[in-house]
């Protein structure tokens, strides 16, 4: 393993390096569980993060079995790839196909909940883009892990965030969805601005409308029902 030094204001920084950079085209997912912060303020927290936790085991193995890699979880957001190990048009189908079967997933939660919760269903956004990016392995103080780097990363990222303004909860770029087999026809297109990309991005609105009409705020009983049938 190679290890290089950064120094910042005098403290030396280990930053661990064990394969060098490479460039792959790539299927990018970014994922978000809706109204996330008004279920934290409104239930007991172990009991929100169980049920996070448990809904992203299941995203997890979802996304192994179309042959993708969960490169973080950082709160209520998954980002994944796909591609390490297939061509680039099998990618984006196997991506896409995860996050449909993630959806089901979540509307599986709701479903056997009986109902809406008492401010509305548990719900996700999904961005997905295609493009090169850079793949290698990188860490600071602890054991490297799978890196992925690249503007195509903060475009999958931006669309995720857009489908909150665009009321719909799954975006697929043109360049991704150009690759599914066979292209849904009844996707609406669009072109829209990204946030801290310069240039505009064609999209297709691949999800529904969110529930907007509320915000989640599930009781007590609600939450621990859903701990219950999640396993």
């Amino acid at each position: 393993m190679k290890n290089d030094y950064l120094t910042i204001n005098g403290d030396c920084l280990s930053i661990n390096n064990t394969s060098p950079d490479t460039e792959k085209e790539l299927a990018i997912l970014f994922l978000d569980i809706r109204n996330f912060t008004g279920l934290m303020e409104s239930q007991p927290g172990h009991s929100v993060i169980q049920v996070v936790r448990r809904l992203f085991t299941a995203f997890n193995q979802i996304i192994k079995n179309f042959q993708g890699k969960v490169v973080e979880i950082a709160g209520d957001n998954l980002y994944a790839v796909f591609g390490l190990q297939t061509n680039i048009r099998e990618a984006a189908n196997n991506a896409y196909h995860a996050a449909r079967m993630m959806f089901e997933t979540v509307n599986l939660f709701n479903r056997a909940h009986g109902g809406p919760f008492e401010g509305g269903p548990l719900e996700i956004g999904v961005g997905l883009h295609t493009g090169k990016v850079f793949v290698g392995e990188f860490g600071l103080d602890k054991p490297a892990a799978l890196s992925v780097m690249g503007l195509p990363v903060n475009i999958a990222a931006r669309l995720q965030a857009k489908t909150k303004e665009l009321n719909n909860d799954m975006l697929i770029s043109e360049d991704a969805y150009r690759l599914l087999e066979p292209e849904d026809t009844s996707f609406g297109y669009k072109t829209v601005g990204l946030q801290g990309i310069s240039q505009s991005q064609q999209v297709r609105l691949a999800g529904k409308p969110y529930n907007n009409q509320h915000s989640l705020s599930a009781s007590q009983q609600h939450i621990d029902y859903l701990l219950a049938i999640s396993g």
